[in-house]
């Protein structure tokens, strides 16, 4: 399956990574070995200093330098630069966990917990449940209340690019004019994606229940101290939310959520891959990006 949002447009490490290959076999010895050394550790680059891959491809740091500045880049500064913009993080996503700060060691301990748990989840009846709904449903409804609706909405547009017929459900500002007289046999090939963290909003139990009394599937993605999910809903994915934050995180949540995008893009690559192509192409000629 195709990149998403990366890879529209090609990155401009991408385009140094390909300029470095095509030029290997003309440059100089010593700079192609380092060329060879880079190109076949791409995924550890953010790891290193000017010495220390100087080091590792066995060429002077000066050969660092100047090969770099040859395929246009301002040295180790400008490389890294590239490599920020191409994975869109700062560059503590490099360093090793002993490089973060004795105030925020326990809280990274707990999110990576939190991740490795949603990650479990999908190992289990439930993931296979809820996978079977985003790719067999002729309809998804999807919402979140108060603070986890702008969380929601950018779920909304994601799910909407890997499959059709995808709705954000807005009980407030619409009214729920989408379910007046529903016909029960398209209620029943639909499904309410419901998202909500503690204190949960209130419509989100009587929405639930009101999906259900149609006849619609349930899925819910929420926070360890959801109570009411399993009784409402045909399946659910919950996310750790107490890592030590001030407020309880959303990273878990925004993963499972990332992760029934990719499972709805998985179910019919062919369509997920045309539809994604279809946006650039119509985002190009609006010139949105």
């Amino acid at each position: 399956m195709e990149s998403g949002f990366s890879s529209f447009p090609l990155a401009k490490f991408d385009e140094l990574i390909n300029r470095l290959q095509e030029e290997t076999p003309r440059l100089p010895k010593q700079e192609a070995r380092l060329a060879q050394f880079i190109s076949l550790n791409v995924s550890s680059l953010g790891l290193e200093t000017g010495k220390s891959l100087a080091d590792k491809a066995g060429v002077s740091e000066v050969t660092v330098g100047r090969l770099l500045r040859r395929l246009g880049c301002d040295g180790m500064k400008g490389l890294k630069q590239l490599l920020r913009e191409h994975y869109s993080v700062t560059t503590a996503s490099f360093v090793s966990d002993g490089d973060i700060p004795d105030v925020y060691q326990q809280t990274h301990e707990a999110e990576v917990q939190a991740l490795t748990s949603v990650f479990i989840q999908t190992g289990g009846q439930d993931w296979d449940i809820i996978t079977r709904l985003v790719t067999a449903s002729e309809r998804i409804y999807v919402t979140g209340f108060q603070s986890v609706r702008g969380l929601v909405e950018d779920f909304h547009r994601r799910l909407a690019l890997a499959r059709r017929d995808v709705f954000f459900l807005s009980a407030h500002d619409d009214m729920l004019v989408e379910w007046l007289t529903p016909d029960p046999q398209e209620a029943a090939r639909s499904c309410l994606i419901l998202v909500d963290v503690v204190p949960y909003a209130t419509e989100t139990v009587r929405l639930a229940r009101l999906a259900k009394a149609q006849g619609r599937s349930i899925v819910v993605v929420s926070d360890e101290y959801c109570h009411w999910s399993r009784d409402l809903a045909d399946a659910a994915i919950y996310a750790p939310s107490r890592t030590g934050l001030f407020l309880e995180s959303t990273v878990g949540i925004v993963m499972a959520l990332s992760l029934i995008v990719d499972a709805a893009a998985a179910g019919d690559p062919e369509e997920s891959n045309r539809r994604l192509a279809e946006w650039k192409a119509n985002s190009k000629r609006l010139g949105i990006f």
